[in-house]
């Protein structure tokens, strides 16, 4: 299988270098100054799992060919349409398309453009980013990547890709309801975003207050609430695992939404919190402490706009 990542950076790097350690066949679309530090540096993840330093291929928009059989894109969501048209010329008549984001609203728009036969769903649990050597830290020891098929030829390709995924330094997972786990993954983000933006602290900062754990439980059921009404039926062992997360007494966890709002970056707000809010709204639901987040992280936004 050949496979093109857009980007080498946290997500895409990690999961393409572990990718490229294994033996995989894998291409890297990046932007000129970043196909010269990679070709000139090599490839370096810094992770508990052991670090590497991968001699990679790097590919740069203007010698973009439909070559490939899958295309991995890990953008932030607010940059889908720029990445959409960014590998659009690599992704021909046999190639198939895995997202790597967050939220659901993504899934449309590359049904869309490419059709919902050729778009695979993918979810990728960890903590990962950019040194500013250019070198990709995974920041925990969590690395999982989970992918799977809304029909028959998609399930296919992506049984295909996990078990190229098998022979690398991460977890993978082949999941035979992929809305369902990007859904798992949507609710778990949204409340974990939500409650450390909005209190500016990790989880275990949260807890340790008065009111901490009942705010984090709360914000929880409001989202998988939301999940709900779209008939999404969530196991209560996923439930329970997620809270056990969220309400870890001493927890450093905070989501990547919070560091990039501390660090004057972008934010999801808007494909995580602000659809969430949305398909509650229309659902008929009241989502008092999802409705706070967001309009906190709007806040936010539009002072530094």
């Amino acid at each position: 299988m050949k496979m093109l990542f857009l980007g080498a950076g946290g997500v895409g790097g990690y999961f393409g270098g572990r990718l490229v350690e294994a033996g995989a066949d894998v291409t890297f679309l990046v932007r000129p100054a970043r196909a010269e530090r990679l070709q000139r540096d090599g490839l370096r993840i810094r992770s508990p799992f052991g670090d590497a330093r991968l001699a990679v291929k790097t590919a740069t928009a203007d010698a973009l060919a439909p070559e490939y059989d899958l295309v991995v894109l890990a953008p932030k969501a607010y940059d889908l349409d720029d990445a959409i048209a960014a590998v659009a010329p690599a992704v021909g008549e046999r190639a198939s398309v895995l997202p790597l984001l967050n939220g659901m609203a993504h899934m449309d728009a590359l049904d869309r453009r490419f059709g919902r036969e050729r778009v695979l769903g993918g979810v990728a649990h960890i903590g990962a980013m950019l040194d500013p050597d250019g070198a990709v830290r995974h920041l925990n020891e969590l690395h999982l990547l989970t992918a799977g098929g809304r029909d028959a030829p998609a399930a296919r390709v992506a049984a295909q890709f996990i078990a190229l995924c098998e022979r690398a330094r991460f977890d993978a997972v082949l999941s035979d309801d992929i809305v369902t786990s990007l859904w798992e993954k949507w609710v778990l983000l949204a409340t974990l975003a939500g409650i450390t933006t909005l209190a500016r602290g990790s989880i275990g900062e949260i807890v340790a207050t008065r009111d901490g754990e009942r705010l984090v439980r709360r914000l929880h059921a409001e989202c998988a609430a939301v999940a709900a009404a779209a008939g999404i039926t969530i196991a209560s062992r996923v439930h329970e695992r997620a809270l056990a997360m969220l309400t870890q007494r001493g927890s450093a966890a905070t989501a990547s939404m919070l560091r990039d709002l501390q660090s004057g970056q972008r934010t999801e707000h808007d494909h995580v919190l602000g659809d969430m809010l949305a398909r509650a709204g229309r659902s008929g639901q009241d989502a008092p402490l999802l409705a706070a987040a967001y309009c906190h992280l709007q806040v936010q936004a539009a002072r530094c706009a």
